[in-house]
């Protein structure tokens, strides 16, 4: 009865061997978002090789995107049985990494970070092929497998990204050839194996044993090691080494939170969410979803506006700012910990080749990223604000001096104070002349719109940068310098990266109700004499007595240092007249003698003729900054 066990066995092994022998794996990445095998390998009349070779594939993959891989392994044609049988011993896996393209100037290996790995569960269960009978040449059946892969963000540094794809299929024989094995030994020793000896051979010639001989094998005894299974052992099968395609990123994001200025102050946040679309692409972006969710907490939208309703159609080089109110959930005791989990989720449709064109590609990009936000009311939070009267003490200034002990100049000229005094005190009380401001090695010019601009629609200023560092050109110091001139020479030499931050020209206006009405002593006797109640009015003049108003010897009324000082601090500063909307403008990184030119783009909210206080130059290397104030003005109609 054992004879049909040895031939299927060996029949199992040759076909084994066969497989492996002309098996071949390779993975493709179809073009079109939504494929479907059975029907795209039949298009292609012939071998099911030629319909794959056919295939539309992706040149260039997104980051944030869920993207189909498709393992296809060609196997010689044998009945589904034999062939599901193979596929079930299959391990398949699909390894994703992110590589930065080598650079020139590097002789070390590319960073690499692997964002996927993944094994095929229940290989057996995959979409299954076959070739037409031929007589031209082999039949071979195809085993297809897709695999979800999501292109996650890596953490390193990117420097032109690549996505490599790595499968790889081996096959278990392990356990086909130990069954096998012990088919063919079961019920049978093993021939030309000697004896071993005999430990109880001396207690054969015993007259009391009666003519038995006892035998006892040394391999009874010896320590031998226990017996366990042994493991599948995996034979890998020949296949494509790596597909390399091109990831770009589609959009970037950055969030902020500020208080709302409300009296009486809450604990309320509002989140500024703006999105910046990278040049990377060159179709139509659409923004479906965007959401914001807090822990215990409500999220009121302020977008409510005509052009800011979702789905967005949007291209490269758009920056989009939507605002959100958060808040916490009344309750009727208030929790210890004011921290919050703020859960934002992003979802957009890259329109490759939209719907109604053959094989339309959409890959769909999803990013959602928590962040923690703290809801705890600042610690003074009429910082800033008069909520108060201010201090009075008596005989003296309704503020405190904080210069630290040194008597605090006065704004008024010594010629105007002491009209008497000699000119050597006002020289000598005159401020300290200015030092002029160190060269900053950079040239910027700034051009604006040649006409008037309409109000409220955007316009843009040109900037030119130009880095006049000639160091390059010089002599290095020799390594015996200092290293204070060794470390100015590299900072001379080196690229320099500038950020260009606009600063809005703001008015102050007295607000109504803290403004205070107060006159000199030479119009109120009440101030001259103090012993007079300050409720008094004025008294009436005798007939034919001219008003202090029209009386040239009477000086006009003026307020009192105080009384400057309250109306400077009861002060609310006005809005903006141009609105900046590039949030993050750099330039470079500039090499000793290079230009540069960006633009900056602008809304202006008044009409009349605007302008901006400053634009700060920021330097990123050194943190220096110079602020350049000879700005153009805007002429903006209605």
């Amino acid at each position: 009865m054992a004879v049909p066990d040895l031939v299927d066995a060996a029949n199992s092994a040759a076909s084994a061997d066969e497989f492996l022998e002309n098996a071949y794996l390779t993975y493709i990445v179809p073009f079109a978002t939504r494929f479907d095998p059975r029907e795209a390998f039949r298009q292609v009349p012939g071998s099911v090789e030629s319909s794959i070779s056919a295939v539309e594939q992706r040149d260039q993959l997104f980051f944030d995107e869920t993207v189909d891989v498709y393992l296809i392994l060609r196997a010689p044609y044998s009945a589904e049985p034999v062939l599901r049988a193979h596929l079930g011993r299959l391990v398949l896996t699909l390894d994703t990494h992110i590589i930065n393209s080598p650079a020139a100037d590097r002789e070390s290996p590319p960073a690499s970070e692997i964002v996927h790995d993944a094994i095929i569960e229940n290989p057996e269960d995959a979409v299954v092929l076959a070739d037409e009978t031929t007589d031209e040449g082999p039949r071979h059946a195809y085993a297809i497998w897709k695999v979800p892969v999501f292109l996650a963000r890596p953490r390193m540094r990117l420097h032109l990204p690549i996505a490599v794809f790595s499968g790889a299929a081996s096959l278990r024989v392990g356990s086909e050839t130990a069954a096998s094995t012990k088919a063919r030994d079961a019920g049978y020793m093993q021939s030309c194996v000697p004896s071993t000896m005999n430990l109880l051979e001396s207690f054969a010639t015993d007259p009391l044993l009666g003519g038995v001989v006892p035998r006892l094998s040394a391999q009874r005894v010896s320590k031998v090691a226990p017996l366990t299974k042994p493991k599948d052992e995996l034979r890998r099968i020949s296949g494509r080494e790596s597909l390399k395609l091109k990831i770009y990123p589609v959009l970037h994001t950055r969030v902020r939170f500020s208080r709302p200025n409300t009296a009486p102050p809450s604990a309320s946040m509002i989140a500024v969410l703006e999105v910046d679309f990278t040049p990377y692409f060159d179709c139509e972006a659409a923004l479906d979803k965007l959401s914001l969710s807090v822990t215990d907490g409500t999220v009121e939208d302020l977008n409510a506006q005509d052009g800011m309703r979702l789905p967005l159609s949007c291209v490269a080089h758009d920056h989009l700012t939507f605002l959100y109110r958060l808040a916490l959930q009344k309750r009727d005791v208030a929790p210890k910990n004011l921290t919050r989990e703020l859960v934002i989720t992003i979802e957009v449709l890259v329109l490759v080749r939209p719907e109604g064109e053959p094989n339309p590609c959409t890959p769909r990009l999803i990013m959602s990223w928590p962040t923690s936000i703290d809801f705890t009311p600042p610690v003074n939070p009429g910082f800033g604000q008069l909520k108060s009267a201010p201090i009075q003490r008596s005989h003296k200034p309704s503020q405190l001096s904080i210069s630290g002990g040194v008597h605090s100049q006065p704004l008024v000229s010594p010629s105007v104070i002491r009209p008497d005094a000699l000119p050597a005190l006002e020289a000598a009380t005159a401020p300290p002349p200015v030092a002029p401001l160190p060269d900053f090695g950079i040239t910027v010019t700034f051009t604006g719109p040649p006409g008037p601009v309409p109000l409220g629609e955007e316009f843009t200023w040109s900037v030119f940068v130009v880095n006049r560092s000639k160091a390059a050109d010089a002599i290095p110091p020799p390594p015996s310098a200092p290293a204070s001139v060794l470390a100015q020479h590299a900072a001379a030499t080196a690229a320099r990266k500038l950020m260009l931050v606009p600063i809005p020209r703001r008015r102050l206006h007295a607000r109504p109700d803290m403004r205070t009405a107060r006159f000199s002593m030479a119009g109120n006797p009440s101030l001259a004499n103090p012993n007079l109640n300050s409720s008094t009015t004025t008294p009436l003049l005798p007939s034919g007595t001219k008003s202090s108003r029209n009386d040239p010897l009477i000086a006009t009324a003026v307020l009192d240092e105080s009384d400057v000082h309250a109306a400077q601090r009861a002060a609310a500063p006005d809005s903006p007249d141009l609105v900046c909307l590039s949030a993050d403008v750099r330039v470079g990184p500039l090499a000793p003698g290079a230009c540069a030119t960006v633009e900056l783009r602008f809304v202006a909210l008044r009409e009349g003729i605007v302008g901006l206080e400053a634009v700060r130059v920021l330097d990123l290397g050194s943190q220096e900054h110079v602020d350049v104030r000879e700005l153009p003005l805007v002429v903006v109609k209605a």
